[in-house]
């Protein structure tokens, strides 16, 4: 990484006439990568998979959550420890979409293999049994590592074409395009999962093997095979001219032309330290992005094992769920994130965003079968006849989600498009690298203290907790920022 200028890149992207508006090819292509994607995330990472894999492949609720949590950070570690140098490497490497499916492979291999994560076994004693066929635990962690850690390069290559995709005054409605897409392809996912599920419940139960639990996997890779096309046909590559991939690797690891990698990592500090010189009020964003977004990563991956462990729910209520979770997050990122955009700023955006999630969390784990607000208030009482989500705790938990999943759709969405707001114009590219990095460099923070907390304490609501703290903390960084910072109409690309 560099202090100069990026290199002027290879595609004609601003004069192709595909660049422009949310509507314009490279723009909706862009967004529908994470139509693509989004289901990955949404059924593998939290609302089919870890559920499963925690009931009948681990065997316990509070241990399956920590053994989720393991996985993630897991995949945390590895891309804190690869993720910068991708970065680095981004700005000066070669062509990006060839990397980017490699990634995409990455994703549809993990998904098509986890349908050999077969199930445990219970006796007539009550006693479990772990499954002695297929991918088994440790395979099953294996393959869902895989495609975490293809997740988070995917994301960090998608957010750093953000920039060629449309014009400056258009990238915030692509961004949170790409949000509501992405939650829309959940929803309809998950939906088709519900639809099965409830048509042919056994196809979720024992005796099939539960088959609609690890199907969910193929059918994701499917889907993300199937709608990830127009992102190759259409979207800028936006590499730099004449950029390969081997000279980066070469620039990054060597000092004065010789291959030295110590050398070179103090030239990455002393990069940091001039960033920050230059650049301080976005050097201190970066950083609150390395702890606030972690913490969202860690409440959207491990919100599914909480929900089901702690409210019982079946499969079809974890797929219904994750639905309504959808729904609204698509508001969140289409409609929630503009408008406190347009009205506070991002920063403040930023800020009103951590503040409530904190504050709405708290209220959600206040919640069990039998009781809401710690206890205050009984609520395992049946409120209706529908046969899912019957109690008053299931209602009242899901009426909390459905702010909390709004909120979270539209910090992801407020938070890159600062990212447009902060950086200097010729080193936006650059700086969305940055700011990828913050989203992998400590992701593995918030599930290793999940998996430690719920360990020691044995509870899962308790082992969630940890959450919490790093999105009190980010916000707490975001207040370093100069009041100024982020305001409404600022845009320091133009």
């Amino acid at each position: 990484m560099t202090d100069a200028p990026q290199a002027a890149h290879s595609d004609d992207s601003q004069s192709n006439g595909r660049v422009g508006g949310l509507m314009q090819p490279a723009g909706f292509s862009w967004a529908l990568f994470e139509f693509a994607r989004n289901p990955y995330f949404m059924l593998i990472v939290t609302y089919v998979l870890p559920p499963y894999f925690a009931q009948y492949i681990v065997g316990d609720p509070v241990l399956g959550q920590a053994t989720v949590a393991d996985a993630t950070a897991w995949a945390g570690i590895i891309g804190a420890i690869t993720a910068p140098v991708l970065g680095a490497m981004m700005d000066k490497g070669g062509k990006r979409k060839s990397l980017m499916a490699i990634f995409v492979g990455m994703l549809a291999i993990s998904g098509l293999s986890l349908w050999f994560a077969m199930p445990g076994s219970v006796d007539a004693a009550g006693v479990f049994h772990p499954p002695t066929s297929g991918l088994g635990l440790y395979g099953t962690m294996m393959f869902l590592v895989l495609g975490f850690v293809g997740y988070s390069y995917s994301e960090m290559m998608h957010n750093a074409m953000l920039r060629g995709s449309g014009r400056p005054d258009a990238l915030s409605a692509i961004s949170g395009a790409g949000i509501g897409l992405g939650q829309a392809s959940s929803a309809l996912a998950l939906g088709g999962l519900a639809a099965v599920g409830l048509a042919m419940p056994a196809l979720s139960e024992a005796s099939s093997g539960y088959l609609l639990q690890r199907g969910a996997g193929p059918i994701v890779a499917l889907w993300l095979i199937v709608f990830v096309i127009p992102f190759f046909l259409y979207v800028p590559d936006g590499s730099p001219a004449g950029g390969t991939w081997r000279e980066s690797a070469r620039e990054i690891f060597s000092k004065n032309g010789k291959l030295n990698p110590l050398a070179a990592l103090g030239g990455v500090v002393g990069y940091f330290k001039g960033l920050y010189r230059d650049f301080p009020e976005a050097s201190k964003y970066l950083l609150a992005c390395l702890i606030f977004k972690d913490g969202i990563i860690a409440l959207l991956a491990l919100g599914g094992v909480l929900s089901s462990g702690v409210l019982d729910w079946s499969f079809v209520e974890n797929v219904l769920y994750g639905i309504w979770a959808s729904v609204f997050a698509a508001i969140g990122g289409l409609w929630l994130a503009g408008v406190m955009d347009r009205r506070f700023g991002p920063r403040k955006s930023i800020m009103l965003q951590l503040g409530l999630l904190i504050g709405v969390m708290a209220i959600a784990l206040g919640t069990t079968q039998q009781s809401i607000l710690y206890g205050l208030i009984p609520a395992s009482q049946v409120v209706h006849g529908a046969g899912v989500f019957d109690s008053l705790a299931d209602v009242f938990y899901l009426a909390v989600i459905a702010v909390v999943a709004m909120l979270a759709a539209a910090n992801i969405s407020t938070s890159r498009y600062m990212i447009v707001v902060l950086a200097p114009k010729d080193r936006v590219a650059e700086f969305y690298g940055l700011f990828a990095i913050s989203s992998t460099a400590t992701v593995w923070l918030g599930p290793l203290l999940t998996s430690w907390a719920t360990r020691t304490f044995n509870d899962q609501r308790i082992g969630f907790s940890p959450v919490l703290l790093l999105l009190a903390v980010g916000l707490g960084l975001m207040f370093l920022l100069k009041p100024g910072t982020g305001g409404k109409g600022e845009l320091a690309s133009e």
